[in-house]
């Protein structure tokens, strides 16, 4: 009787710690179903408000109803029409993003690092920013055709003027008293570039990188709304131009996918490279 007494207590406290165990588990995965619903549902209260209004608040010729968009998503899809369309597009994508970026990061980080570059090209790349990047779209089209070259060029000037500002900010916001430390202390610019300037910089460059994304695609989109012979803005556009607007919506639900994929990419790619950043800083947003 005295060594059942003497067990039970023991049995005991090793069933609670069990259940000290599972309990945080529990409750981490009960805040993030409550997370995920919490972000759901505006998105499931407007698909059913937007189901409803087609048809009883606006004409379907209008604004179809989803059930519409799903089902011509799935004939695209289906069918291989939207195939060529996706091909062309991506590939623009992925061309003026890395032209863009690459860029942007070698100009930034040039006129950052030099004072006197600074003062000379500055006020041109000022100017030129102001332009309006879809009046260049003619020009482009005249200097490149209609092919994919002319949409690579608007969405990469895009980009560079986002990540460029970007770069360039956060170089010059390096202190300049860490800078000469290092020089004292024996650094050279190769080791003042990956110790110092790297390190402060990438933020600046992570973020510019994020948000230069949706303007790769605005780019693309605005080339083959101009002239093109493939691509989701000529699909969107040719939708627009034969009434179907549930094709239109196709097209744009097609491209935020992408925009959200990419973003979401982006995201985990800021967070794996800014892991040493605590508490997490914030860059700079678009000037």
């Amino acid at each position: 009787m005295k060594a059942e007494a003497m067990d039970e207590p023991a049995t005991m406290d090793g069933a609670e710690r069990s259940v000290d165990r599972v309990a945080p588990k529990r409750r981490s995965w009960v805040k993030a179903i409550e997370r995920g619903v919490t972000a759901l549902l505006p998105g499931i209260v407007l698909l059913a408000f937007w189901q409803w209004a087609s048809g009883h608040l606006i004409k379907k010729i209008y604004i179809s109803k989803p059930t519409d968009v799903a089902y011509r998503l799935y004939e695209l899809f289906s069918s291989g029409e939207i195939y060529p369309h996706l091909l062309t597009t991506g590939q623009e994508l992925v061309l003026s993003y890395i032209i863009g970026v690459s860029s942007g990061i070698i100009a930034g980080y040039g006129l950052g690092r030099s004072p006197r570059l600074a003062k000379i090209f500055e006020p041109y790349v000022m100017a030129f920013y102001g332009i309006p990047k879809i009046a260049l779209a003619p020009l482009f089209i005249i200097w490149f055709g209609i092919g994919i070259w002319s949409k690579v060029a608007i969405a990469a000037i895009m980009v560079f003027f986002l990540v460029f500002y970007n770069v360039y900010s956060g170089v010059r916001s390096v202190d300049r008293e860490l800078v000469n430390l290092t020089l004292v202390m024996g650094a050279n610019q190769r080791q003042l570039t990956y110790h110092v300037y790297l390190p402060a910089t990438s933020p600046y460059v992570l973020l510019g990188m994020r948000m230069a994304i949706p303007y790769a695609v605005i780019g693309v989109i605005v080339g083959e709304f101009t002239s093109s012979m493939k691509g989701l803005g000529l699909f969107i556009n040719q939708a627009s131009a034969n009434y179907d607007p549930a094709g239109v919506f196709a097209g744009i639900v097609i491209l935020l996918t992408f925009v959200v994929a990419a973003n979401y990419l982006a995201g985990r790619l800021e967070r794996r490279f800014l892991r040493w950043k605590s508490p997490p800083g914030q860059a700079p947003s678009e000037i």
